[in-house]
Order: structure tokens, then C-alpha cells, then sequence
């Protein structure tokens, strides 16, 4: 039995719930100082769900089931290839740091 497939999705905190994952981790810093944080894989409760609130959290980057079949994630994925492709049509890709930038936005449309 292979592992369920996630697939990351950035939400707004007012839109998270108890029960989801969190797909990276989460470090709220004030004035330098690491004031709480949860580690990737976590399970929200709803207690953390207020303390995040509590710190000013905006948004959660969670990992949700992916139900899609896997001809319809390579559709997907060619698909965000493409519109990447498109959005850096003009630029220079030999440069080291947009070749990154490049890579993150591909990588992140793609998942």
C-alpha cells in the first residue's frame, strides 16, 4: 500500500481548521525572538489554531490530500510548466538568480 499523495495549498489562517497538516513548519518571530512554533507534519488543533492567532498569523501552508489521478497530475504539472515557461519568456536564465527564482516558482506551480 503505497502513502497517500499530498499536495501543499497556502490558506489564510481564518480558513484553516483543526484537524489539517501543516505541510512546512511554522516559526513566529518578534523583535528577533522565536515566540512559537510548530514543526512540518503537524496536526492542527484547535488550540493551536488560537495561539496562531494570538501571534498574528496570516497564513498556514498546509498539505491536503490530493485526490487527483496521476494522469491528471502530470496534466496539471505540464500544464504550470507551461504558464511558467510563459511568465519568464524574457528573462535571462543564465543569470545564477533568476535561474533560482526560476526553479522555486516551477517547482511550487507544479506541486
Amino acid at each position: 500500500m503505497s502513502a497517500m499523495r499530498t499536495r501543499p495549498r497556502y490558506l489564510p489562517l481564518i480558513e484553516a481548521e483543526a484537524g489539517m497538516v501543516l505541510g512546512s513548519p511554522v516559526q513566529i518571530s518578534q523583535h528577533g525572538q522565536l515566540r512559537y512554533s510548530l514543526p512540518a507534519g503537524h496536526t492542527l488543533t484547535a488550540d493551536n489554531l488560537r495561539q496562531l492567532a494570538a501571534h498574528r498569523a496570516e497564513y498556514v501552508f498546509i498539505a491536503e490530500a490530493d485526490t487527483r489521478s496521476d494522469e491528471q497530475v502530470a496534466i496539471d504539472a505540464a500544464e504550470a510548466a507551461r504558464r511558467v515557461m510563459d511568465i519568464f519568456s524574457g528573462a535571462d536564465l543564465g543569470d545564477p538568480t533568476m535561474a533560482a527564482l526560476f526553479d522555486q516558482v516551477l517547482a511550487y506551480r507544479s506541486a
